[in-house]
């Protein structure tokens, strides 16, 4: 019966460890994303090597890599096979890939003897089930240290590597090693994030896509101030809509708009009766008094309505109050 074989690779190399099983056929080792192993690094070509195995030998190959591949401290010659034994050392890069082949021998289990029949025993009396002891409770997480820093600082930002860095292609090859790499990417983590914030700051501009805390700012280009009552939801409508509502401030119809956003009912303005004052009109809001805040609806008509001019605020079941 032929012999079968576990193989490894054990890899090392910059802030990465891991041991990856080989399975029979063509397994590539490079930096482009697919590969069987890859190894993200400027030093790795896309298709850096690759390795061979068939039932009983593996073997390696270069695959004409840019910085080339070492085993057992010697270059190989590229697009030409070596043999690999097990303990083989390969050097790729700042990564060092160490081949491991155990052969296995299949077990046969030996036939199962015939037991004689047991001999039927008397039952024994249950004995009472002795009561578990209930561990103790865990201790309360300790709160942090005062003074302590309360970010976690293991990670890069997201889209960013703390051991390759874009920079490095505006270098020679010369400069192409991983002590360059991890310095250029303390650069890279501060100014890329500034980048983005450039690259896409027309979203801030947007009152549909701008963060809550930034539409403070856009309603300052129109001398707008938000009380806590008004919603995100109020807001973002308000600021969509202000280059119409304020082109024909004063109006009946930019009034009525404002207050249909913020109470989400369309009220009726009254200008035109008769026997009424020419100076005065009234607002009648389709909603009980006790429904909202009386004081926060005259705040918006005293902003929005002519100047020089008086107005009676109407609700559903209310007496008229002069302004």
């Amino acid at each position: 019966m032929a012999e079968e074989y576990i193989r490894r690779m054990n890899i090392t190399g910059p802030e990465f460890v891991e041991t990856i099983e080989l399975a029979e056929g063509k397994t590539i080792i490079g930096r482009q994303v697919g590969t069987d192993i890859r190894l993200n690094h400027p030093m790795i070509s896309r298709k850096h090597a690759q390795i061979e195995c068939a039932a009983t030998k593996c073997e390696l190959m270069d695959l004409g890599s840019a910085n080339g591949t070492g085993l057992n401290g010697q270059a190989l010659k590229a697009n030409t096979p070596a043999a690999l034994e097990s303990g083989a050392k390969i050097q790729v890069g700042p990564f060092e890939l160490v081949f491991e082949q155990i052969a296995v021998e299949p077990v046969i289990a030996p036939k199962p003897k015939p037991e004689p029949e047991p001999k039927p025993e008397p039952e024994p009396e249950p004995e009472p089930e002795p009561e578990l002891e209930k561990p103790p409770p865990a201790p309360p997480p300790l709160p942090p240290e005062e003074g302590a820093d309360l970010f976690d600082y293991s990670e890069p930002p997201p889209g960013l590597s703390r051991t390759n860095s874009r920079f490095l292609e505006y270098l020679p090859g010369i400069y192409h090693t991983d002590f360059m790499a991890r310095f250029l990417a303390i650069f890279d983590s501060v100014i890329t994030p500034i980048e983005w914030n450039v690259d896409n700051f027309d979203l801030y501009l947007d009152p549909k896509t701008a963060p809550p805390g930034f539409l403070p700012w856009l309603a300052n280009w129109f001398s707008i101030g938000f009380d806590p009552s008004w919603s995100e939801e109020q807001k973002r409508t308000l600021l969509e809509e202000a280059h119409e509502i304020f082109a024909r401030r004063g109006t009946a119809w930019a009034l009525s708009r404002v207050l249909e956003i913020y109470t989400g009912v369309e009220p009726e303005i009254v200008d035109l009766e008769k026997d009424e004052d020419p100076f005065t009109f009234k607002v009648k809001m389709p909603l009980a008094e006790k429904e909202v805040d009386r004081q926060l609806i005259e705040r918006i008509v005293d902003a929005n309505k002519p100047a020089h001019t008086n107005y009676q605020l109407l609700f559903k079941t209310s007496r008229k109050r002069n302004k």
